[in-house]
């Protein structure tokens, strides 16, 4: 090509790249602007709806690191409880300032720490926080939904700015939960492209156009592909990761498993469950008289398909845990969750795991529901459950007494 060809066609170049600009600019750049400029920059976190309380969107917002937080000052009434946050997103009993030169606590974890059910004075941060005193503030970082993956987000927001002098682990309920990818590729797939389209106002407002005020549809994957939100391999990962974080800051880690309650179905499972109503009562109703062989009778006489059987070894351990033998109960129950593909709380084995974790880093560990069957023994501890996992006020309260003894020490 002739440098006069060149010269002539340099123009036309400039020509197209500025028609581009201008279409992008058209297109994207004024729209986005004007989303900014028009919109609230906070908005709320619409897909999934958080007990089904459609107050969760008031809560819940979406954050472009965590995929959602709690909203910042914030007082809203959600699950017939008053839920208010400081301007960090953390739940409180009552907006405060934070004294200067105090030691401080932070509690990082799920709804069992946020205290799902549960009064803010009632959950084991704000006990905590009680019986250490004046001289300590504990924060309250729990999040509803929150899986180990988030968790060490967090951690990696908070605990730099914080430098707490103890960081409270409390995580696990939600990481086996069945999703199309989990959260890891989740987070970070998708490249520079996916993660500039989350974060921008205009392809929000689009979003809330075209979805309008029709309610999230349920999160759950259940279909071949599925996997967990977070395999326990990658749990490990992040348990290691929180651990070497705060050490690195100053802090010292504690790490509890979190509770599960197995004296309730699975929840994934309601299908199933709704198939079998009048055998489970029957079987229920043999339980409570007393006539345990009986209960035994009625399973055996059925033959469930494959997919329904792991319903019928929950109630075969439940005849054993209620009418039998509670502590062989409680394994035989373990062993019907291990064999779950998707378990809604957390395993044995993956607090197994923790635990490993734990003792291989030499921070100190305790399992909930161990600390539950101490204080009230097998048969009582299933008092101290709000349902499938979340502890009751008198749950929370013996979580912090272990906390402080170990913090006391």
């Amino acid at each position: 090509m002739s440098l006069s060809d060149a010269n002539r066609r340099a123009p036309r170049r400039t020509f197209r790249l500025a028609t581009a600009a201008l279409a992008v600019t058209v297109a994207f750049v004024i729209p986005e602007l004007l989303c900014r400029a028009l919109t609230d920059d906070v908005r709320p976190y619409r897909a999934i709806r958080f007990g089904n309380d459609p107050a969760s969107e008031d809560l819940f917002v979406e954050d472009d690191d965590l995929q959602w937080s709690l909203r910042r000052d914030a007082a809203v009434t959600f699950m017939n409880r008053t839920v208010r946050t400081d301007d960090r997103g953390f739940r409180v009993r009552k907006p405060a300032p934070t004294p200067e030169h105090v030691s401080t606590v932070l509690c990082l974890g799920d709804s069992t720490a946020f205290g799902w059910g549960a009064y803010a004075e009632q959950a084991y941060p704000a006990r905590l926080e009680r019986h250490l005193g004046a001289a300590w503030r504990v924060h309250n970082a729990g999040v509803p939904g929150y899986s180990s993956h988030q968790l060490l987000l967090a951690a990696r927001r908070w605990i730099p700015s914080l430098r707490p002098e103890y960081v409270v682990v409390c995580i696990g309920n939600n990481d086996a939960w069945p999703a199309r990818q989990s959260d890891r590729a989740a987070f970070e797939g998708g490249g520079a492209l996916a993660r500039l389209l989350r974060r921008s106002a205009f392809f929000a407002w689009v979003a809330d156009a075209v979805n309008g005020d029709r309610p999230p549809t349920n999160p759950l994957h259940l279909a071949d592909d599925a996997v967990p939100r977070v395999a326990d391999d990658e749990m490990v990962d992040n348990l290691r990761g929180v651990i070497a974080l705060a050490r690195a800051h100053g802090a010292e880690p504690l790490i509890l498993g979190p509770p599960a309650n197995l004296h309730l179905p699975p929840r994934n499972i309601n299908e199933v469950i709704e198939r079998w109503t009048p055998l489970g009562l029957a079987v229920d109703a043999k339980i409570q008289a007393g006539r345990p062989a009986e209960a035994r009778a009625l399973l055996d006489a059925e033959d469930p398909p494959a997919g329904d059987r792991i319903y019928f070894a929950w109630l075969r351990a439940m005849v054993t845990a209620l009418a039998e033998d509670p502590a062989r109960g409680r394994r035989e129950l373990e062993e019907v969750y291990e064999q779950h593909r998707f378990p809604d709380r957390a395993r044995q084995g993956y607090r197994d795991r923790q635990r490993d974790v734990a003792d291989a880093a030499s921070v100190r560990y305790a399992d909930v529901n161990e600390l539950f069957r101490r204080d009230r023994g097998a048969e009582q501890a299933i008092g101290l459950y709000l349902d499938w996992c979340h502890p009751t006020p008198e749950g929370h309260r013996i979580i912090s007494e272990q906390l402080a003894r170990w913090i006391e020490r």
